[in-house]
């Protein structure tokens, strides 16, 4: 049998070539898109590794580059921007000498300077100092498992060996009576600061008394006042041991309604105050919505007290730059404005004599009402030692306490697997190999029923050889199996035919990810990386669908019989094609067409393969051009991507001021820019991460975090795509469900569409586990609602409340929408744009029109649709040479009936008309039936963003449908005439 299969294989050659392209093309489209997947992923990995070096850990500290007083504080420097240092290039590194130097992963491009150690911590005035190290573990890369191990090995080392200065504490002997005052280098201590440091006093057997100092604009009693005091805050104790001092019999005060206050003998007589006397307290508040105010707090003098002892105590306050280290009040440079007018000569001999010594006491519980912030309610606490100890055991007791206690975490400190969680990165968002698969499907089925009609041909044309083995003895089954033997060597060596040709599809598909396409990538580094798995998954795929669809070719041999056979003939057929011969014969010329319309269904099994090969081409090139985003749509609206903002803004540093109040707008050096008139800017505070929007080809681990103002919120601004709220206020405005409260503790957030779908992979209602590193627990955010196609595609927003809840470490804002009056155009919007850029340079602004964003976005999505359509397109070729072989098989099979018309005087013209008819009905029977499959498809787009229909790729595809079509057309034509006259009537 084998020596039949190979002679049958060589002798109908023609036949078996084309069903060996079909094999072949399959082949190498399954494997080529399998191919691609492995490349962008290898890709990515390799440009990673090339950026990152030997690097394996990393460790970080935050709050190097600023201040380390909060800006979003009274003492913050919210002017302190950043400095300038002028250093000479020496050269510029490759990319392969680790010129793209950067512990993130990401494809665009990384800017990295390098400049000398000590060079930089002198322009910072950080001598000594860094705030990142970097570890190389042995052996290169290591594996998830062992590299969890490693990062544990280091966060041990660092908890042991970390020091409180590491930690951002200081702890300063003050002396035998004052014992130890334990400070952050930020001004507040913090919450999880605070309660380590009374566990380690308890510990080491001393108890830590908590303090708040806090600046006084004015102390007034009546129209008398005292300005720019300070005044500190005690727990109930320390508070009630200093006010009975100075309290006469009955003169303790019986109004509850006030808190008490104590103030010592300089500020009382300089106000005239006596027991009992309503004391007034201004004070500036920086506010979180980013203005500096003013508010006053009344309390009731309940002492007054000697300046000596605790209440001489100068050192209750930390140091704040610009205060505590001037000479003289005069000499003072706050981030705060003063009124040095005020000033009076006994104000300044208070200073020279007493300094920072408080004028003023109240409770801790009414200071921290007043003054507590988020980075912290104390300033400081006092620690004494134990009676008989040294001073030095006593700071170095509490400093081994404390220093065991704190997790470096607490303050920033963290070291994290920048090598394995980058690899894992890596492996993409999107596997590609998936989308070119989808992308590639109809090739791939065009392929495949093209291998089976050329297969189901061959056997046609075979039919008296099946009827001659069936006469001499063949079993059905066993003639089955001589065409199976022949399909699975055919399938074999198509497989081998697409190997190279996997290799070829994959290389051209890459090419064109770095070069047509790389507005969909954003990188040109994208290579070639020829792995097994993909051609052995992609050669086996093909094999296997390409002998089920040749298996289903011959199910119809079962019914035919040996007779009908040998005669060139089945008779399970359609008499259709008898009907059509006859009618042709009998017709006249103005019945060619119809003729045609029956002869169309002789074969009506080639038929429906062929109207199936150019209705999925057609249905893809229609549907997918519905797809494409229109940037030409008005960008005012409030309902659009862009919410009816002109521009989008980012700042590199945070910027805390209210750009939309006078004030703020002086502060930022904004206040005599007439391009700003009417102006107003939404403000959002950031979260540094990974973008979670399309243009990035890494999979992100820690997104991007935004949260806007509530002001934004209730604004109801933008489209939504879908949303929990079934009903009242939140369904008609979803930003509010930023607000909902779960009981799991999860936090509402609210992401665009695409990001959620296709980079995050959560669903409605589905949540989404936000690593945060440096041992903090991971955030669980549940997403309560989808943006329709907007400028938010890269982040996830939060409310304002939860953002600073889970997030407090971050100042300021960093992304604006800016609102332009309604009549500006994008000139306008240029110019706005322009003087924020320029004016705020400082702050590293950056400002893009909220249009141009959207076209971003829309490139990448308009590319993948291109490359789809362009498959589809491919699959629309492989139609028409599965039309024009099916055209010129009914050709040869009718040469008889086409000699007969010819003898009774039917010209070449009328057989060319004839072709062409049947033809354009299979032609357009295929295009009909793909554009109706394809208009469900596209409507709810069409619908829901105003689409449009594809009119001019409809066009272009019926031009390109006939040109296909006329060429299969001439050729059957010319296969027919080329019959030889005499030879076919005497087979008729």
């Amino acid at each position: 049998m084998l020596n039949l299969v190979l002679r049958n294989l060589t002798y109908y050659w023609r036949t078996n070539l084309a069903v060996l392209f079909g094999v072949g093309v399959a082949v190498a489209v399954l494997a080529g898109a399998l191919l691609v997947g492995e490349s962008v992923r290898a890709s990515l990995r390799g440009l990673f590794l090339q950026r990152l070096g030997r690097a394996s850990h990393v460790m970080s500290a935050p709050n190097f580059f600023r201040s380390d007083i909060p800006v979003e504080s009274l003492h913050g420097r919210k002017d302190d921007v950043g400095s300038s240092a002028r250093l000479t290039v020496r050269e510029t590194l490759a990319a392969a000498e680790l010129g793209e130097f950067s512990v993130r992963p990401r494809q665009t491009e990384t800017r990295a300077v390098f400049v000398p150690l000590a060079s930089l911590q002198r322009s910072l005035d950080r001598t000594g100092r860094v705030n990142t190290i970097l570890f190389a573990a042995r052996g290169g890369a290591a594996e998830e498992e062992a590299a969890r191990a490693q990062t544990e090995k280091l966060n041990g080392l660092l908890r042991a060996s970390a020091t409180l200065e590491d930690l951002g504490v200081k702890l300063r002997w003050l002396d035998a009576g004052r014992g130890l005052a334990l400070e952050s280098e930020s001004g507040m201590v913090g919450d999880a600061l605070a309660d380590a440091a009374r566990a380690s006093a308890d510990k080491a057997g001393m108890k830590a008394a908590p303090v708040l100092s806090y600046l006084a604009n004015t102390i007034r009693v009546g129209d008398r006042q005292v300005p720019y005091s300070i005044v500190t805050a005690f727990d109930e104790d320390t508070f009630g041991r200093l006010a009975p001092q100075s309290q006469a019999p009955g003169s303790v005060v019986d109004d509850r309604s006030l808190a008490p206050v104590v103030l010592n003998e300089w500020a009382a007589r300089e106000l005239g105050a006596r027991v009992g006397d309503a004391v007034t307290l201004e004070y500036y508040l920086w506010e979180e919505s980013g203005r500096l105010s003013t508010r006053a707090a009344e309390f009731r003098l309940a002492g007054v007290v000697p300046v000596e002892g605790a209440a001489a105590d100068r050192d209750l306050v930390p140091e704040y730059p610009g205060i505590t280290s001037s000479r003289s009040i005069a000499d003072w440079d706050p981030p705060f404005p003063v009124d040095l007018s005020r000033i009076r000569p006994q104000d300044e001999d208070y200073w020279d004599e007493h300094r920072t010594t408080p004028k003023a006491f109240v409770t801790l519980a009414r200071a921290q009402e007043l003054w507590r912030t988020r980075f912290g309610s104390l300033t400081s606490l006092r620690v004494r030692r134990p009676e008989g100890e040294t001073p030095e055991s006593a700071r170095a007791g509490v400093a081994d306490v404390l220093g065991g206690t704190l997790e470096p975490s607490a303050a920033g400190l963290s070291v994290y697997a920048v090598r394995a969680e980058g690899l894992a990165s890596s492996r993409g968002a999107t596997d590609f190999g998936e989308y070119f698969l989808y992308f590639s499907f109809f090739i791939v089925v065009s392929a495949l029923l093209l291998a089976a009609l050329f297969f189901r041909l061959g056997v046609e044309q075979r039919l008296r050889e099946i009827g001659l083995l069936h006469a001499l003895g063949f079993t059905a089954g066993r003639v089955r199996s001589v065409f199976l033997a022949e399909a699975l060597l055919l399938a074999a060596l198509g497989s081998a035919v697409g190997v190279p040709g996997a290799y070829a599809y994959g290389w051209l598909l890459m090419k064109g990810l770095r070069t047509w396409w790389v507005g969909a990538v954003g990188t040109t580094a994208l290579e070639l990386h020829a792995g097994p798995w993909p051609f052995v998954f992609g050669v086996s795929g093909g094999v296997v669908a390409a002998l089920l669809c040749i298996v289903w070719t011959l199910r119809g041999l079962r019914r035919a019989s040996a007779r009908s056979l040998l005669a060139g003939a089945r008779e399970w057929e359609t008499k259709a094609g008898e009907f059509s011969r006859r009618a042709s014969i009998f017709s006249s010329r103005r019945l060619l067409v119809p003729a045609a319309a029956l002869v169309a269904t002789y074969r009506p099994g080639r038929s429906v393969l062929c109207i199936t090969l150019i209705a999925s081409a057609a249905f893809i090139i229609v549907a997918v051009d519905a797809f494409r985003r229109d940037d030409s749509a008005a960008a005012r609206d409030r309902r659009s991507g862009g919410g009816g903002y002109a521009l989008l803004a980012e700042s590199l540093l945070p910027v805390v001021h209210d750009p939309n109040t006078p004030e703020g707008r002086d502060a930022l050096n904004l206040g005599d820019e007439d391009a700003l008139e009417g102006v107003t800017l939404a403000r959002f505070r950031l979260r540094p991460g990974d973008d979670a929007s399309c243009l990035n080809l890494y999979r992100p681990s820690r997104p991007r975090i935004l949260a806007p103002t509530d002001a934004f919120r209730r604004e109801g601004r933008f489209g939504f795509g879908s949303a929990l709220a079934a009903e009242g206020e939140a369904k008609a405005n979803p930003w509010l469900l930023l607000e909902r409260e779960f009981e799991d503790g999860a936090v509402p957030f609210v992401a665009d569409a695409n990001s959620a779908a296709y980079v995050l992979h959560v669903g409605l209602g589905e949540d989404f586990i936000l690593e945060r590193g440096g041992g903090a627990a991971p955030l669980r955010l549940r997403l309560v609602a989808t943006l329709a196609d907007s400028v938010f595609q890269g982040e996830l927003m939060v409310s304002e409340r939860n953002f600073l809840r889970h997030f407090p470490e971050q100042e300021g804002y960093r992304v604006f929408l800016l609102d332009l009056p309604p009549n500006s155009d994008a000139a306008d919007a240029q110019r706005v744009a322009a003087a924020l850029e320029g004016r705020l340079a400082d702050f590293g602004f950056d400002a893009v029109s909220t249009s141009e964003r959207l076209a971003s976005f829309h490139r990448v999505e308009n590319t993948y649709l291109s490359t789809f359509q362009m498959l589809g397109g491919l699959g629309l070729a492989l139609g028409t040479l599965g039309l024009a072989a099916v055209l010129l098989r009914n050709v040869l099979e009718r040469r008889r009936e086409l000699a007969l018309l010819r003898a009774v005087g039917y010209r070449r013209a009328d057989f060319g008309l004839m072709i062409v008819a049947e033809n354009a009905l299979l032609l357009a029977a295929g295009l009909l039936t793909g554009v109706l499959s394809a208009l469900p498809a596209i409507a709810p787009v069409v619908a829901a963003r105003g689409g449009r229909l594809p009119l001019a790729s409809l066009g272009m595809l019926l031009a390109a449908v006939v040109v296909s079509g006329l060429a299969a057309s001439l050729v059957a034509t010319a296969a027919a005439l080329r019959a030889p006259l005499l030879a076919s009537l005497r087979e008729e």
